[in-house]
């Protein structure tokens, strides 16, 4: 069983308020540092980098020795192609030994790596994220850059020694699982890649229990949805690089919406699904074979970082992972259509082997296709490759997905 902790839900503050406050804030104590930095990052929430820019900006011209501050203004210049600012920015930040938590001397230096990667001085940018994971193994951002980095290279052994020593310092994190199993794939291994990249056997359907206030799950889902569709502060701008959704709206900020009693029954519900699925995967796992990695890496603590979202007609996601997370799913709140799996699939969900495998015709098998319908839960490991196929309606999709991330 997990001990749960509370869910990345639990925001009270009114987004477009905490900005406005923040604002008058500043404007009353314009040399209050605290002030600034807390208003970048209302911004940054908003994936509005630019004016989180400006906010870090200030924010550490009144407190040079903020590194923290440093990291979040140096990530934000990186997401605005002023890489070179970066590296200047970052060339005088307080020595490594200085900072405290250790994490910030990890993030300044992945941070380095990434705008020396963008600047294609891919020698500085692998010395800086090489940097990054001997402070902090488990850093997933650096384990993605320089694995990509390796890749393109066609760095193949030089990959596959970073992984093994990452894998060997007991790293088990969504990207590394993924990485590893991309590795199996090219190197003919073909039922380790099954193992680590896809098994349709991974993709469980199931359901939820309604709240004990509302007669059925029906009533209870047609009460979400309009909690949800109320929501006035759903993010409908974000980079594309940065998540994978085209077009539609995402609700980070769920506790802001009418009812937000029925957003938390429907966390608890969640978490007792995630518990169900867990149990059954620990007693179905034969002890006479080799442990699967992923669920050998399940968390003992966790919490829930969960987001509504509402597609219209067109909207989809492409592929992706959660790189964040260790389990992840998604619940169907409303849907438009009576779905089918058949044909192009409009509508559907679909899991799969990462699709830069499937180009090359490397194992490991084929994609998996699910129709969605109201009340239908689906979790997969976080890793796992998905995607949602565009439909046509004049109804909207609401769904509820989330992380389950180690806490």
């Amino acid at each position: 069983m997990i001990a749960w902790q509370p869910a990345k839900a639990e925001r009270l503050a009114d987004p477009a308020l905490a900005v406005r406050l923040l604002e008058r804030a500043v404007a009353a104590a314009p040399g209050n540092a605290v002030l600034h930095a807390k208003l970048g990052n209302c911004h940054l929430d908003r994936f509005d980098f630019g004016n989180a820019a400006a906010a870090f900006e200030a924010a550490l011209r009144l407190d040079p020795a903020s590194a923290e501050v440093r990291v979040r203004l140096a990530r934000c210049w990186n997401r605005v192609g002023r890489h070179a600012d970066v590296l200047a920015l970052l060339a005088d930040a307080p020595a490594p030994e200085a900072l405290t938590p250790e994490g910030l001397a990890a993030d300044l230096s992945c941070q380095q790596g990434v705008a020396a990667r963008a600047l294609g001085r891919m020698a500085e940018a692998e010395a800086a994220f090489r940097r990054t994971l001997a402070r902090d193994p488990h850093h997933r951002t650096a384990c993605f850059e320089l694995g990509k980095l390796l890749r393109e290279g066609g760095r193949r052994a030089d990959l596959d020694a970073l992984l093994a020593d990452l894998w060997e310092r007991g790293v088990r994190h969504a990207q590394l699982l993924l990485d590893r199993g991309r590795a199996a794939a090219f190197a003919g291994d073909a039922e380790l890649a099954r193992r680590l990249l896809f098994d349709p056997a991974r993709v469980d359907a199931t359901t939820i229990a309604p709240p004990e206030a509302f007669g059925d799950l029906a009533a209870f889902n047609a009460a979400v949805a309009a909690d949800l569709t109320g929501n006035r502060h759903a993010i409908t701008d974000v980079p594309t690089d940065e998540l994978a959704m085209r077009g539609a709206a995402r609700v980070h900020h769920l506790m802001n919406g009418d009812r937000p009693d029925l957003l938390r029954a429907l966390l608890a519900a969640i978490q007792a699904a995630v518990d169900r699925h867990m149990a059954a995967l620990v007693a179905a796992a034969a002890p006479d074979e080799e442990p699967d990695p992923w669920l050998a890496a399940r968390p003992a603590r966790a919490r829930l970082a969960p987001w509504g979202l509402i597609q219209k007609s067109g909207d989809y996601e492409d592929w992706h992972t959660h790189r964040g997370g260790w389990l992840s799913g998604v619940y169907y709140i409303q849907v438009p259509e009576p779905f089918s799996t058949a044909g192009d699939g409009a509508g559907c969900i679909e899991f799969g082997p990462p699709p830069s495998l499937v180009a090359t015709g490397e194992p490991p098998g084929a994609p998996l296709r699910i129709a969605p319908r109201e009340g239908l839960l689906l979790l997969c490991p976080s890793h796992y490759h998905h995607r949602t196929i565009p439909f046509v309606s004049d109804r909207r999709r609401i769904s509820f997905a989330f992380d389950v991330c180690p806490a």
